[in-house]
This record gives structure tokens, C-alpha cells and sequence, in this order.
């Protein structure tokens, strides 16, 4: 059995934490609920965590699927050095983070999300995992070999051979007809030529006398 990779687990809750602290912050400020102030807090801290999230890390096995656009992200991860790339700050960040949101009902279920996400990158961080950019390094990038088409048509024979071809093949169906046909005359008896009627009659005249 491989081992598993609990950042990837942690990436894609996060990136659901993120949606639902939205969806939340956006319920309470619509809502215009107690603390719904609270509301803008979790809008932003859902856009960032969704920024932070976005890029997927490097697989330790097997190939990553990167998501779409998450280049640029990528790097802004990069730029955040050991900070980005150390679960054990992101475990700390989520645990901070979600202290707010659970005062207000609307982002009650995002905070939770939040305790979730941070408790998964705590297992991942002990396992001795962290964030590593995807496609980023050129020696890591595997060479795809592509079928070119042909730049030029097979080569094909031209009218004059064909010609040549087509005689020869007349010739032998023509010999091979004959030796057929010699065979199947050789196969058949030969009947000798039918005797005159007036000899029997002049040699039966010669025995006589």
C-alpha cells in the first residue's frame, strides 16, 4: 500500500473552506445578522485562503495535476519562502483564523472547515511533508514524444513501370496457361488411326495363296 499524501487531502479542504466561509460571510452580511461585521472578515480570509490554496503542491509519486491558472499563484507562494512552504505555520494560521468566525452562526460552519483544513496539514507536517511548486522546475518536466506526420508521400512507381509490371504478368498467366494445357493433353489417351478397309481384305488374299 503507498503512502499517503495528507497535503493533498489538506489542499482540497482548504480550497472547500474557502467557498463555504465565503458563501457564509456572504449569508451574514446580506442577513445583516448579530457581529455581522464578522461577515467582511470571512470574505477576505476565504479570498486569501483560496489564493493561498489554489496551487497544487508537487506529488511525491506520481504526476500532479496542476489547476488551471495556478501559475501565478504558485509564485506568490514561492515569494513567501519557508512561510508558504511549512504546514506547521499554515496548522497555526487555520487554528488563528477561525477563532472569529465561530461567534456568528453564518460562518459557524466555515470556522469549523477551518479547524478541519488546519488539523489534516498538522498530520501532513509531522509525516514530514511540505508545500512544493509543480511545474516550476524544467529537469522535473517529462519530454512527450509527438508523431510527426510525413513531409513527403511514399514513393510510389511510375507509369512506365507499370506498364513493364502489367507485361510480365501477362507473359507468365500466358505460359502458365499453356503447361496447363499440356498437361491436361498429356492426360488423355491417344487412339491409334483407323486401318484402311481394303488392306485386311489384300492380306487375307496373300495368307490363301
Amino acid at each position: 500500500m503507498s503512502q499517503i499524501e495528507w497535503a493533498m487531502w489538506a489542499n482540497e479542504q482548504a480550497v472547500t473552506t474557502s467557498c463555504v466561509l465565503l458563501a457564509g460571510s456572504a449569508i451574514s452580511i446580506a442577513g445583516m445578522f448579530k457581529y455581522w461585521q464578522i461577515g467582511i472578515y470571512g470574505a477576505i480570509i476565504s479570498l486569501l485562503i483560496a489564493a493561498l490554496e489554489w496551487p497544487r503542491s508537487k506529488r511525491k509519486k506520481g504526476s500532479t495535476v496542476e489547476r488551471r491558472f495556478q501559475r501565478p499563484f504558485a509564485q506568490f507562494v514561492n515569494k513567501l519562502g519557508v512561510l508558504g512552504r511549512n504546514y506547521f505555520f499554515r496548522f497555526l494560521v487555520y487554528l488563528l483564523l477561525c477563532v472569529p468566525c465561530c461567534f456568528t452562526l453564518a460562518t459557524l460552519l466555515g470556522g469549523i472547515c477551518m479547524i478541519l483544513t488546519g488539523a489534516i496539514y498538522f498530520i501532513a507536517a509531522i509525516k514530514g511533508e511540505e508545500w512544493m511548486a509543480s511545474g516550476q522546475d524544467t529537469s522535473d518536466q517529462k519530454a512527450v514524444n509527438t508523431i510527426q506526420p510525413p513531409k513527403k508521400p511514399p514513393p510510389r512507381p511510375s507509369a512506365q513501370n507499370n506498364i513493364e509490371e502489367r507485361s510480365l504478368e501477362g507473359v507468365t498467366m500466358e505460359i502458365a496457361e499453356e503447361g496447363a494445357g499440356a498437361s491436361r493433353a498429356g492426360a488423355r489417351p491417344v487412339r491409334p488411326p483407323p486401318r484402311p478397309k481394303g488392306a485386311s481384305a489384300d492380306v487375307i488374299h496373300d495368307v490363301g495363296t
